[in-house]
């Protein structure tokens, strides 16, 4: 996701271009603004991403689509006239322009796509999971375990059943 912008360097601040956001993953589709800004150029982003995950219950492999969307300033660390090297940004993490005054959103979409990501997603919203004790996928069927309490406390309300009084 590398963009050219030596012309719109150029060019008087608040100038703007829309270069085409070519489908790369994880971006499925997208768009992208270019401003000119005085410290660089402002990037905004709007983009379909396709997040390769696994459920948090069964273990299996998902792609969960996310929406993400970013505003943020590359600096400039040339001056495309002169070619004079330009102050370093006060941030040191600050995405650059880079010496051959190119844009790359590979890592500011990373960022953000994996902000979007859920902390335990599912395939599905009633996976079972799996077997604490067989590994079994219980979304393929149930398993052979024997399910009853393991702690003796627990062990006189195993035979209780749902309707009976004690």
């Amino acid at each position: 996701m590398l963009f050219n912008v030596s012309q719109l360097l150029r060019e008087p601040v608040g100038s703007s271009r829309h270069p085409v956001l070519e489908p790369e993953a994880p971006v499925h589709r997208g768009t992208v603004e270019m401003i000119r800004v005085p410290s660089g150029v402002l990037v905004r982003c709007d983009a379909d991403v396709l997040i390769d995950t696994t459920c948090s219950r069964c273990l299996a492999p998902i792609a969960t689509p996310e929406h993400i969307r970013f505003e943020e300033i590359f600096a400039q660390q040339l001056d495309p006239v002169t070619g004079q090297r330009l102050a370093e940004p006060d941030d040191p993490e600050a995405f650059r322009i880079d010496l051959n005054h190119m844009i790359d959103i590979t890592e500011a979409v990373r960022q953000y796509t994996e902000m979007a990501t859920e902390m335990q997603p599912l395939c599905r919203e009633d996976c079972p999971g799996i077997c604490s004790e067989c590994g079994q996928d219980l979304s393929l069927g149930i398993c052979a375990c024997d399910r009853a309490p393991l702690d003796s406390r627990w062990a006189a309300l195993a035979g209780l059943k749902l309707g009976e009084t004690g």
